[in-house]
Protein backbone atom coordinates (compact mmCIF):
# COMPACT_ATOMS: atom_id res chain seq x y z
CA UNK A 1 0.00 0.00 0.00
CA UNK A 2 2.97 2.32 -0.61
CA UNK A 3 1.28 4.33 -3.35
CA UNK A 4 -1.96 4.54 -1.33
CA UNK A 5 -0.14 5.97 1.69
CA UNK A 6 1.99 8.25 -0.45
CA UNK A 7 -1.00 9.91 -2.13
CA UNK A 8 -2.81 10.33 1.19
CA UNK A 9 0.32 12.00 2.60
CA UNK A 10 0.21 14.40 -0.34
CA UNK A 11 -3.41 15.16 0.51
CA UNK A 12 -2.39 15.72 4.14
CA UNK A 13 -0.04 18.49 3.01
CA UNK A 14 -3.14 20.42 1.88
CA UNK A 15 -5.11 19.78 5.07
CA UNK A 16 -5.52 23.48 5.90
CA UNK A 17 -6.80 24.26 2.39
CA UNK A 18 -9.20 21.31 2.57
CA UNK A 19 -10.59 22.45 5.92
CA UNK A 20 -10.97 26.04 4.67
CA UNK A 21 -12.82 24.99 1.51
CA UNK A 22 -15.17 22.66 3.39
CA UNK A 23 -15.75 25.28 6.09
CA UNK A 24 -16.54 27.89 3.43
CA UNK A 25 -19.10 25.56 1.86
CA UNK A 26 -20.73 24.92 5.23
CA UNK A 27 -20.84 28.65 6.04
CA UNK A 28 -22.67 29.28 2.76
CA UNK A 29 -25.10 26.48 3.63
CA UNK A 30 -25.78 27.93 7.10
CA UNK A 31 -26.34 31.41 5.67
CA UNK A 32 -28.72 29.99 3.06
CA UNK A 33 -30.59 28.08 5.76
CA UNK A 34 -31.02 31.20 7.89
CA UNK A 35 -32.21 33.14 4.88
CA UNK A 36 -34.96 30.60 4.27
CA UNK A 37 -36.18 30.33 7.88
CA UNK A 38 -38.80 33.07 7.74
CA UNK A 39 -42.31 31.81 8.38
CA UNK A 40 -44.17 35.08 7.85
CA UNK A 41 -44.28 38.10 5.58
CA UNK A 42 -44.33 41.64 6.91
CA UNK A 43 -45.19 44.56 4.64
CA UNK A 44 -42.70 47.41 4.69
CA UNK A 45 -43.55 50.99 5.57
CA UNK A 46 -42.93 53.41 2.71
CA UNK A 47 -41.59 56.97 2.89
CA UNK A 48 -43.80 59.04 0.59
CA UNK A 49 -43.99 62.72 -0.24
CA UNK A 50 -47.35 64.00 -1.53
CA UNK A 51 -47.76 67.28 -3.42
CA UNK A 52 -51.47 68.05 -3.03
CA UNK A 53 -52.75 70.68 -5.46
CA UNK A 54 -56.34 69.56 -5.07
CA UNK A 55 -57.19 69.76 -1.35
CA UNK A 56 -60.38 67.85 -2.18
CA UNK A 57 -62.24 64.96 -0.60
CA UNK A 58 -60.49 62.55 -2.97
CA UNK A 59 -56.98 63.76 -2.07
CA UNK A 60 -57.79 63.92 1.64
CA UNK A 61 -59.04 60.33 1.60
CA UNK A 62 -56.02 59.03 -0.36
CA UNK A 63 -53.55 60.76 1.95
CA UNK A 64 -55.36 59.45 5.02
CA UNK A 65 -55.35 55.89 3.64
CA UNK A 66 -51.63 55.97 2.76
CA UNK A 67 -50.73 57.56 6.08
CA UNK A 68 -52.13 54.61 8.08
CA UNK A 69 -49.23 52.28 7.25
CA UNK A 70 -46.60 54.61 5.77
CA UNK A 71 -44.65 57.78 6.53
CA UNK A 72 -46.39 60.46 4.46
CA UNK A 73 -45.21 64.06 4.14
CA UNK A 74 -47.73 66.45 2.50
CA UNK A 75 -46.97 69.77 0.82
CA UNK A 76 -49.02 71.99 -1.49
CA UNK A 77 -46.18 73.81 -3.21
CA UNK A 78 -47.29 75.18 -6.56
CA UNK A 79 -43.94 74.56 -8.28
CA UNK A 80 -42.31 71.57 -6.57
CA UNK A 81 -38.66 70.83 -7.35
CA UNK A 82 -39.12 67.54 -9.25
CA UNK A 83 -35.39 67.04 -9.78
CA UNK A 84 -34.75 67.35 -6.03
CA UNK A 85 -37.48 64.78 -5.33
CA UNK A 86 -36.06 62.39 -7.92
CA UNK A 87 -32.63 62.80 -6.33
CA UNK A 88 -34.15 61.88 -2.97
CA UNK A 89 -35.44 58.66 -4.53
CA UNK A 90 -32.01 57.97 -6.01
CA UNK A 91 -30.36 58.50 -2.63
CA UNK A 92 -33.04 56.33 -0.93
CA UNK A 93 -34.17 59.24 1.23
CA UNK A 94 -37.75 58.58 0.12
CA UNK A 95 -39.41 55.68 -1.69
CA UNK A 96 -41.52 57.82 -4.02
CA UNK A 97 -43.61 60.94 -4.43
CA UNK A 98 -47.19 61.54 -5.57
CA UNK A 99 -48.55 64.61 -7.34
CA UNK A 100 -52.31 65.16 -6.94
CA UNK A 101 -53.45 67.65 -9.61
CA UNK A 102 -55.94 70.42 -8.99
CA UNK A 103 -58.70 68.66 -10.94
CA UNK A 104 -58.27 65.33 -9.13
CA UNK A 105 -61.98 65.01 -8.28
CA UNK A 106 -63.15 65.59 -11.84
CA UNK A 107 -60.52 63.14 -13.09
CA UNK A 108 -61.85 60.55 -10.67
CA UNK A 109 -65.48 60.95 -11.72
CA UNK A 110 -64.57 60.83 -15.43
CA UNK A 111 -62.44 57.66 -15.07
CA UNK A 112 -59.16 59.38 -15.90
CA UNK A 113 -55.85 58.83 -14.05
CA UNK A 114 -56.15 60.75 -10.81
CA UNK A 115 -52.55 61.03 -9.55
CA UNK A 116 -49.01 60.93 -10.87
CA UNK A 117 -46.50 58.74 -9.04
CA UNK A 118 -42.73 58.55 -9.33
CA UNK A 119 -40.73 55.72 -7.75
CA UNK A 120 -37.69 53.57 -8.42
CA UNK A 121 -39.22 51.00 -10.76
CA UNK A 122 -36.38 48.57 -10.11
CA UNK A 123 -37.53 48.21 -6.51
CA UNK A 124 -40.42 46.13 -5.16
CA UNK A 125 -41.53 49.25 -3.28
CA UNK A 126 -42.70 50.62 -6.63
CA UNK A 127 -45.20 47.76 -6.90
CA UNK A 128 -46.23 48.16 -3.27
CA UNK A 129 -47.10 51.84 -3.75
CA UNK A 130 -48.86 51.30 -7.07
CA UNK A 131 -50.91 48.45 -5.58
CA UNK A 132 -51.97 50.57 -2.60
CA UNK A 133 -53.10 53.48 -4.81
CA UNK A 134 -54.96 51.23 -7.26
CA UNK A 135 -56.63 49.36 -4.42
CA UNK A 136 -57.89 52.60 -2.86
CA UNK A 137 -59.35 53.99 -6.08
CA UNK A 138 -60.94 50.67 -7.10
CA UNK A 139 -62.88 50.53 -3.83
CA UNK A 140 -63.68 54.25 -3.90
CA UNK A 141 -64.96 53.96 -7.49
CA UNK A 142 -67.13 50.96 -6.62
CA UNK A 143 -68.68 52.87 -3.72
CA UNK A 144 -69.18 56.02 -5.87
CA UNK A 145 -70.87 54.05 -8.67
CA UNK A 146 -73.25 52.53 -6.12
CA UNK A 147 -74.16 55.59 -4.01
CA UNK A 148 -73.26 58.51 -6.28
CA UNK A 149 -71.33 60.11 -3.40
CA UNK A 150 -67.79 60.07 -2.06
CA UNK A 151 -67.38 58.24 1.25
CA UNK A 152 -63.61 58.28 1.68
CA UNK A 153 -63.73 57.58 5.42
CA UNK A 154 -65.87 54.49 4.87
CA UNK A 155 -63.55 53.20 2.14
CA UNK A 156 -60.46 53.77 4.33
CA UNK A 157 -62.14 51.94 7.22
CA UNK A 158 -63.13 49.08 4.90
CA UNK A 159 -59.56 48.70 3.60
CA UNK A 160 -58.12 48.74 7.11
CA UNK A 161 -60.34 45.87 8.26
CA UNK A 162 -58.85 42.37 8.13
CA UNK A 163 -60.02 38.80 8.57
CA UNK A 164 -58.24 35.59 9.49
CA UNK A 165 -57.96 33.14 6.61
CA UNK A 166 -56.98 29.48 6.92
CA UNK A 167 -55.52 28.15 3.68
CA UNK A 168 -55.87 24.42 3.14
CA UNK A 169 -53.07 23.36 0.86
CA UNK A 170 -53.30 20.35 -1.43
CA UNK A 171 -49.68 19.49 -0.58
CA UNK A 172 -47.67 19.28 2.60
CA UNK A 173 -46.16 22.78 2.63
CA UNK A 174 -43.56 21.95 5.29
CA UNK A 175 -42.37 18.83 3.47
CA UNK A 176 -42.19 20.73 0.18
CA UNK A 177 -40.15 23.50 1.82
CA UNK A 178 -37.78 20.92 3.33
CA UNK A 179 -37.32 19.30 -0.08
CA UNK A 180 -36.70 22.61 -1.86
CA UNK A 181 -33.96 23.51 0.61
CA UNK A 182 -32.23 20.12 0.42
CA UNK A 183 -32.49 20.02 -3.38
CA UNK A 184 -30.77 23.40 -3.66
CA UNK A 185 -28.22 22.31 -1.05
CA UNK A 186 -27.42 19.09 -2.96
CA UNK A 187 -27.22 20.96 -6.27
CA UNK A 188 -24.64 23.32 -4.79
CA UNK A 189 -22.83 20.42 -3.08
CA UNK A 190 -22.51 18.62 -6.42
CA UNK A 191 -20.97 21.69 -8.05
CA UNK A 192 -18.67 22.23 -5.06
CA UNK A 193 -17.51 18.60 -5.13
CA UNK A 194 -16.63 18.87 -8.82
CA UNK A 195 -14.67 22.09 -8.37
CA UNK A 196 -13.06 20.95 -5.09
CA UNK A 197 -11.88 17.55 -6.34
CA UNK A 198 -10.81 18.67 -9.80
CA UNK A 199 -8.59 21.40 -8.37
CA UNK A 200 -7.32 19.57 -5.28
CA UNK A 201 -6.76 16.13 -6.81
CA UNK A 202 -5.33 17.72 -9.93
CA UNK A 203 -2.75 19.71 -8.00
CA UNK A 204 -1.82 16.78 -5.76
CA UNK A 205 -1.48 14.32 -8.63
CA UNK A 206 0.63 16.80 -10.59
CA UNK A 207 3.07 16.70 -7.66
CA UNK A 208 2.82 12.93 -7.42
CA UNK A 209 3.51 12.63 -11.15
CA UNK A 210 6.69 14.66 -10.92
CA UNK A 211 9.61 13.24 -13.01
CA UNK A 212 11.51 12.06 -9.91
CA UNK A 213 8.59 10.05 -8.53
CA UNK A 214 7.64 8.80 -11.99
CA UNK A 215 11.12 7.39 -12.52
CA UNK A 216 11.01 5.59 -9.18
CA UNK A 217 7.61 4.13 -10.02
CA UNK A 218 8.72 3.03 -13.49
CA UNK A 219 11.77 1.12 -12.17
CA UNK A 220 9.87 -0.42 -9.25
CA UNK A 221 8.60 -4.02 -9.48
CA UNK A 222 5.03 -2.86 -8.78
CA UNK A 223 2.49 -3.89 -11.42
CA UNK A 224 0.60 -1.19 -13.29
CA UNK A 225 -2.72 -2.63 -12.12
CA UNK A 226 -1.58 -2.48 -8.49
CA UNK A 227 -0.38 1.09 -8.90
CA UNK A 228 -3.67 2.16 -10.52
CA UNK A 229 -5.85 0.41 -7.92
CA UNK A 230 -3.97 2.04 -5.01
CA UNK A 231 -4.12 5.46 -6.68
CA UNK A 232 -7.86 5.17 -7.35
CA UNK A 233 -8.51 3.83 -3.84
CA UNK A 234 -6.75 6.78 -2.22
CA UNK A 235 -8.79 9.24 -4.30
CA UNK A 236 -12.00 7.39 -3.43
CA UNK A 237 -11.19 7.70 0.29
CA UNK A 238 -10.79 11.46 -0.05
CA UNK A 239 -13.95 11.69 -2.15
CA UNK A 240 -15.99 9.73 0.39
CA UNK A 241 -14.70 11.98 3.16
CA UNK A 242 -15.91 15.06 1.28
CA UNK A 243 -19.31 13.47 0.54
CA UNK A 244 -19.74 12.40 4.17
CA UNK A 245 -18.88 15.88 5.41
CA UNK A 246 -21.42 17.55 3.12
CA UNK A 247 -24.20 15.01 3.52
CA UNK A 248 -24.06 14.52 7.28
CA UNK A 249 -23.43 18.24 7.70
CA UNK A 250 -26.78 18.83 5.97
CA UNK A 251 -28.46 16.34 8.30
CA UNK A 252 -27.05 18.16 11.32
CA UNK A 253 -28.05 21.52 9.88
CA UNK A 254 -31.62 20.45 9.12
CA UNK A 255 -32.36 18.18 12.08
CA UNK A 256 -36.12 18.00 12.48
CA UNK A 257 -36.75 19.41 8.98
CA UNK A 258 -36.13 16.36 6.82
CA UNK A 259 -39.66 15.06 6.20
CA UNK A 260 -40.39 14.71 2.49
CA UNK A 261 -36.70 14.66 1.54
CA UNK A 262 -35.36 11.70 -0.54
CA UNK A 263 -32.14 11.42 1.47
CA UNK A 264 -31.13 8.06 0.01
CA UNK A 265 -31.27 9.36 -3.56
CA UNK A 266 -29.37 12.50 -2.61
CA UNK A 267 -26.60 10.49 -0.93
CA UNK A 268 -26.37 8.19 -3.96
CA UNK A 269 -26.23 11.23 -6.25
CA UNK A 270 -23.32 12.72 -4.28
CA UNK A 271 -21.44 9.41 -4.47
CA UNK A 272 -21.98 9.22 -8.22
CA UNK A 273 -20.92 12.82 -8.85
CA UNK A 274 -17.75 12.14 -6.87
CA UNK A 275 -16.97 9.10 -9.02
CA UNK A 276 -17.73 11.11 -12.17
CA UNK A 277 -15.44 13.93 -11.05
CA UNK A 278 -12.56 11.54 -10.37
CA UNK A 279 -13.01 9.97 -13.81
CA UNK A 280 -12.97 13.44 -15.44
CA UNK A 281 -9.78 14.19 -13.50
CA UNK A 282 -8.28 10.96 -14.82
CA UNK A 283 -8.74 12.30 -18.36
CA UNK A 284 -7.29 15.71 -17.44
CA UNK A 285 -4.34 14.05 -15.66
CA UNK A 286 -3.62 11.96 -18.77
CA UNK A 287 -3.57 15.13 -20.88
CA UNK A 288 -1.42 17.38 -18.68
CA UNK A 289 0.28 17.65 -15.30
CA UNK A 290 0.61 21.44 -15.48
CA UNK A 291 -1.10 22.96 -12.41
CA UNK A 292 -2.19 26.13 -14.19
CA UNK A 293 -3.86 24.20 -17.01
CA UNK A 294 -5.49 21.83 -14.51
CA UNK A 295 -6.92 24.71 -12.46
CA UNK A 296 -8.19 26.43 -15.60
CA UNK A 297 -9.85 23.29 -16.92
CA UNK A 298 -11.37 22.58 -13.48
CA UNK A 299 -13.02 25.99 -13.32
CA UNK A 300 -14.15 25.82 -16.94
CA UNK A 301 -15.70 22.36 -16.57
CA UNK A 302 -17.30 22.84 -13.14
CA UNK A 303 -18.69 26.34 -13.65
CA UNK A 304 -19.73 25.77 -17.27
CA UNK A 305 -21.45 22.48 -16.51
CA UNK A 306 -23.16 23.88 -13.40
CA UNK A 307 -24.46 26.89 -15.35
CA UNK A 308 -25.82 24.85 -18.27
CA UNK A 309 -27.25 22.07 -16.08
CA UNK A 310 -29.60 24.25 -14.03
CA UNK A 311 -27.55 24.21 -10.83
CA UNK A 312 -26.83 27.95 -10.74
CA UNK A 313 -29.83 29.18 -12.75
CA UNK A 314 -33.12 27.24 -13.07
CA UNK A 315 -33.47 25.76 -16.54
CA UNK A 316 -37.05 27.05 -16.72
CA UNK A 317 -35.83 30.62 -17.17
CA UNK A 318 -33.32 29.65 -19.87
CA UNK A 319 -34.01 29.20 -23.54
CA UNK A 320 -35.04 25.97 -25.24
CA UNK A 321 -31.57 25.57 -26.74
CA UNK A 322 -29.95 25.64 -23.28
CA UNK A 323 -32.50 23.13 -22.00
CA UNK A 324 -31.72 20.78 -24.90
CA UNK A 325 -27.97 21.09 -24.26
CA UNK A 326 -28.46 20.38 -20.53
CA UNK A 327 -29.87 16.91 -21.23
CA UNK A 328 -26.49 15.84 -22.61
CA UNK A 329 -24.53 16.95 -19.54
CA UNK A 330 -23.82 14.55 -16.66
CA UNK A 331 -24.48 17.18 -13.98
CA UNK A 332 -28.05 17.55 -15.29
CA UNK A 333 -28.70 13.84 -14.76
CA UNK A 334 -27.13 14.16 -11.31
CA UNK A 335 -29.89 16.65 -10.39
CA UNK A 336 -32.59 14.35 -11.81
CA UNK A 337 -31.77 11.57 -9.34
CA UNK A 338 -33.56 13.54 -6.60
CA UNK A 339 -35.71 15.78 -8.82
CA UNK A 340 -38.97 15.15 -6.90
CA UNK A 341 -39.67 14.63 -3.18
CA UNK A 342 -41.52 11.36 -3.82
CA UNK A 343 -39.26 10.02 -6.57
CA UNK A 344 -38.89 6.24 -6.48
CA UNK A 345 -35.71 4.26 -6.99
CA UNK A 346 -37.14 3.03 -10.29
CA UNK A 347 -37.57 6.60 -11.53
CA UNK A 348 -34.11 7.57 -10.26
CA UNK A 349 -32.50 4.53 -11.92
CA UNK A 350 -32.25 6.08 -15.40
CA UNK A 351 -30.35 9.26 -14.42
CA UNK A 352 -28.16 7.13 -12.13
CA UNK A 353 -27.39 4.82 -15.04
CA UNK A 354 -26.56 7.75 -17.32
CA UNK A 355 -24.18 9.17 -14.68
CA UNK A 356 -22.49 5.76 -14.32
CA UNK A 357 -22.12 5.46 -18.10
CA UNK A 358 -20.52 8.91 -18.27
CA UNK A 359 -18.13 7.86 -15.50
CA UNK A 360 -17.20 4.66 -17.36
CA UNK A 361 -16.73 6.58 -20.61
CA UNK A 362 -14.34 9.07 -19.03
CA UNK A 363 -12.38 6.25 -17.38
CA UNK A 364 -11.98 4.48 -20.73
CA UNK A 365 -10.90 7.71 -22.42
CA UNK A 366 -8.42 8.35 -19.60
CA UNK A 367 -6.96 4.84 -19.90
CA UNK A 368 -6.51 5.26 -23.64
CA UNK A 369 -4.78 8.62 -23.25
CA UNK A 370 -2.61 7.31 -20.40
CA UNK A 371 -1.47 4.31 -22.47
CA UNK A 372 -0.65 6.59 -25.40
CA UNK A 373 1.37 8.87 -23.16
CA UNK A 374 3.30 5.92 -21.72
CA UNK A 375 3.96 4.54 -25.20
CA UNK A 376 5.20 7.88 -26.51
CA UNK A 377 7.49 8.34 -23.51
Amino acid sequence: MTVFKGILLHFWKYKILIVLLLAAFFVFAVMFSLGNSSDSYTSESLRIEVIDHSSSEVSRGLIGYLDENNEVTVTNAENPDIEALEEKIFLAAIDGFIIIPEDAESRFTSDRPVVETTTDQRSTKHLQLQTAIQQYFIFLKADFDTTGELHTDDVTKLLSDSIDVDVHESVDVEAQSNFEYMRNYTNFAGYWIMLFLLILVGNIMSEFNSPELKQRINVSPMKTSTFMSQMILSQIVVGLFVVAFMFFGALALRTGSLSGVPLGKMFAALILITALTLSIHYVIGAITTNKFIINGLANFIAIGMAFLSGVMIPLEVMGQTAQNIAQYLPLYHFTQIYAEPDISWGEAAFPMLVTVLYTAAFLIIGMILENKRKTSS
